[in-house]
């Protein structure tokens, strides 16, 4: 409803008229938490019943103020905050805060000592999935492995808008060649050049050459370089390829990626799994070695694997573009 324009209240109204009715107790017993995010930095919580949500800015839990607000014989909480890039929020339900009750800890888990984990953790890993999956798991050991309640929590981590932008494969008319550099080169974001031949192509009409990291040289895959300010140069179908496999290997978490040094294909998947707006400039130049029925049929064309990441990502919700030049 939010997404389609609806105000809030109306929203909270209908959910409100719409939850399920306890049959002994006659009363409404599901719970419900909104929040609402503007580009701005404003935003509004909604609050039905369930615990108050964690706010964690410069890494330090705030203190926020909450107006008491009967909609429908319904007491709700309402709140109005000011977030900035790099603040987290945590929504739970009640069943975070009981973990351990009558097992291991008296109490439960309680607000204050969640509150201080949630801080602590957030301080240690700065992104929000590691953060919501440790406290998770710590939730479930306290429970003994058997949940007693509906345990819920959702991490929302704010940042700005990253994107990054992918040039691969020579242009079909070399006589584009320039414009189609100068677009790359002009474009919001990491930049990132797959293949020797575009790589040539971009050094020729910016008169740079790619530097290439000597120091970690992967037996698997030709080395990375960097060029100007292209962020990484790789080779093409090969590293695109294992790139694939990587993406669809951790399903969209980057502490899955191989660890210590990362070859040219995992900074790649590094890169898109970080970005939330990618696009993709693929050139239609067909390169006849990779178009030879004998290769290997992990090896695809240059078109293909990009049509691959491309719907892998597109399925983790990052926005994708793609043009062919």
């Amino acid at each position: 409803m939010l997404k389609e324009g609806a105000s809030l209240f109306d929203t909270v109204e209908t959910i409100i008229r719409t939850l399920p009715i306890d049959e002994e107790r006659e009363i409404a017993y599901s719970t419900f938490t909104i929040f609402q995010f503007f580009d701005d930095g404003r935003a509004y919580l909604v609050n039905y019943d369930n615990p108050d949500p964690v706010i964690i800015k410069s890494l330090v839990s705030s203190e926020y103020d909450s107006e008491e607000k009967v909609v429908l014989g319904k007491k709700l909480l309402i709140s109005r905050v000011q977030l900035n890039a790099d603040d987290f929020v945590y929504l739970m339900s009640d069943g975070v805060l009981y973990a351990g009750l009558g097992k291991f800890l008296n109490l439960g888990w309680g607000r204050e000592h969640a509150q201080a984990y949630l801080e602590k953790i957030t301080r240690k890993h700065r992104r929000v999935k590691p953060v919501v999956d440790n406290a998770m798991e710590l939730v479930y050991n306290y429970y003994g492995g058997e949940c007693g309640d509906d345990a819920t929590l959702v991490g929302v981590q704010i940042r700005k808008v990253q994107k990054a932008v992918i040039f691969t494969g020579p242009p079909l008319d070399p006589r584009d060649d320039e414009k189609v550099v100068r677009r790359f080169m002009k474009m919001d974001g990491v930049k990132i050049i797959c293949g020797g031949t575009t790589s040539n192509i971009v050094s020729r009409v910016m008169g740079k050459e790619v530097e290439i990291d000597l120091q970690n040289v992967n037996s698997d895959l030709p080395p990375a370089g960097k060029m100007g300010n292209v962020d990484l140069v790789t080779e093409g179908v090969l590293t695109l390829t294992k790139t694939f496999e990587y993406l669809k290997k951790c399903e969209g978490d980057e502490e899955r990626l191989p660890s210590g040094h990362l070859n040219a294909a995992a900074r790649l998947a590094r890169i898109l799994l970080d970005a939330d707006e990618c696009h993709f400039i693929v050139g239609r130049r067909l390169n006849p070695f990779y178009q030879n029925p004998d290769l290997p049929s992990s090896i695809s064309s240059r078109r293909n694997i990009v049509e691959r990441i491309v719907e892998l990502l597109r399925r983790m919700e990052k926005r994708v573009g793609v043009e062919y030049v």
